[in-house]
């Protein structure tokens, strides 16, 4: 696919750095700023700059190696700095609050309950909200938590220290996206340009404090299409490869089923790998042995419910729109969704979803600068997404490759299953670019090809929108923790 290249051997080495620091970051301070004094911001600081003189050192040593370390030194601190002034109650989705009753419904509820009866909740969950997710994450944060209170019992309460795990997501995350670029045929500068967009796409650092389920089921997604790719271009297909892919598809959707999405556009890499080789008997057996690993994985706890209770495979909880009756869209021609503008349209999927992609719920309004900040970082994202389409255009106009294919699939079916979703489930809470996170690695290799493809003006414009969403989303994220200082929201 493109070229056949080879790949050094360090992701491993990237997510054990991704793992210390997470954890460095939970020992000094708690993942909360406020348990930091003097002493504590000292050594994390003096931490963060041994951890970037080696990312720094071993990312290489020409111009385009130096951009990229210094780029993923500067999203490593924004991500941290973001999980230090974020609690578990701000900018979170659906968690509730720890050692809060609230009848059983939210994230924070389902993993306590697995925290101290370690085991699964019994009770119908058609009738307890959040619980007709998929366990694992709630499992891996009740496990985390459970040895974290018995190394530390006077920090039982420091629920923050969960953030050390959805730190280390998207660490982790970005340490895999950034070598998927190595698979796509760009010019140093495309790689430069590609890299920025993931390092500081603002879903991705609200990802780094986010306790639900959303940041592991995109990593687990983005790594099983990047493994996948690796598997395809690898002329012996090695059925470890493909067996990982397996792993990770199942533990995506044991996060969250709609993880499985990105089986489309892995299927279609995974067919063409059968339809060119000589030697297809050996797929006759290793493609079962595939299913019999990922459906398990992904489906058993669906299936359970659907035994127990009655509850179907794809169920998906409703909000409680007689409390909330804001939150339900009339229904309305279609078009509607997609060309109404203005005050008080609360409808439209393509403003609202570019709404949630770089402030994910919160405008920031209440602060005449971060409000002026938000608003441009809204403009630059929107000129961005435009020419994502354009670049995407261009890009088949000029160099019709499988890449452009496999990206395609991904695109097209991660946006279609989303409107799907936007339709079947009419209330303004649907409409939230956490859903669709995947279709930024699509985004990012249109724009990376811009720079060799698409017209002079166009990958101008690609260039200087690309830079000047960094440069907002930076300035919104890294000043947003004065809201909390100053009493804003509370």
């Amino acid at each position: 696919m493109e070229k056949k290249i080879s790949i050094k051997n360090n992701l491993a080495i990237d997510i054990a750095a991704c793992a210390i620091w997470s954890l460095f970051v939970l020992i000094v301070s708690g993942c909360t700023v406020s348990l930091l004094n003097p002493l504590k911001i000292v050594i994390l600081l003096l931490g963060f700059a041994g951890f970037s003189y080696v990312i720094f050192k071993n990312e290489g040593t020409d111009r385009n190696a130096r951009f990229i370390a210094i780029v993923t030194i500067i999203a490593i601190a924004i991500r941290t700095f973001y999980v230090l002034y974020t609690g578990t109650t701000q900018r979170q989705h659906d968690m509730g609050e720890f050692e809060v009753a609230h009848g059983m419904n939210y994230h924070s509820e389902y993993i306590e309950y697995l925290l101290n009866n370690h085991k699964l909740y019994g009770e119908n969950i058609l009738e307890h909200w959040q619980f007709y997710h998929p366990p694992f994450v709630h499992i891996v944060s009740a496990v985390f938590f459970g040895i974290y209170r018995a190394i530390a019992p006077s920090m039982a309460h420091n629920w923050d220290a969960l953030q050390c795990l959805s730190l280390f997501y998207s660490l982790v995350t970005l340490a895999v996206l950034k070598r998927f670029i190595d698979l796509w045929n760009l010019s140093s500068e495309g790689k430069s340009l590609a890299y920025v967009v993931f390092a500081f796409l603002p879903q991705f650092i609200v990802f780094a404090g986010a306790l639900n389920n959303d940041p592991l089921s995109v990593l687990f997604a983005i790594a099983a299409l990047y493994l996948t790719i690796l598997w395809y271009n690898d002329a012996r297909k090695p059925f470890a490869k493909l067996m990982g892919i397996s792993v990770l598809i199942g533990l995506g959707m044991m996060t969250k089923l709609s993880a499985g999405l990105i089986a489309v556009p892995i299927a279609f890499l995974m067919l063409k790998a059968f339809f060119e080789s000589e030697k297809k008997a050996k797929y006759f057996w290793q493609y079962p042995l595939f299913l019999l690993v990922c459906a398990p994985l992904g489906l058993w706890y669906q299936v359970r419910s659907l035994v127990l209770w009655n509850v179907p495979i794809t169920y998906v909880a409703v909000p409680d729109y007689e409390y909330s009756p804001g939150l339900l869209i009339a229904e309305m021609p279609f078009w509607k969704r997609f060309l109404s503008f203005g005050d008080g349209v609360d409808y439209n999927i393509i403003s609202e979803t570019l709404n949630e992609a770089v402030f994910d719920g919160e405008y920031y309004r209440k602060h005449m600068v971060l409000a002026l900040i938000g608003y441009l970082l809204l403009s630059a994202f929107t000129v961005f997404t435009i020419t994502i389409l354009a670049n995407f255009i261009a890009a088949w106009v000029k160099d019709r490759n499988l890449m452009n294919l496999v990206m395609t699939i991904l695109l097209v079916s991660q946006l279609a299953s989303y409107v799907y979703f936007c339709y079947s489930y009419p209330y303004t809470c649907t409409m939230s670019f956490r859903y669709i996170v995947p279709t930024i690695v699509a985004g990012a290799y249109y724009t990376g090809k811009a720079v060799d493809k698409s017209p002079r003006l166009l990958a101008l414009i690609t260039k200087i929108v690309v830079y000047a969403v960094a440069i907002f989303s930076l300035a919104l994220y890294a000043f947003a923790w004065h809201l909390e200082v100053s009493g804003v929201y509370h």
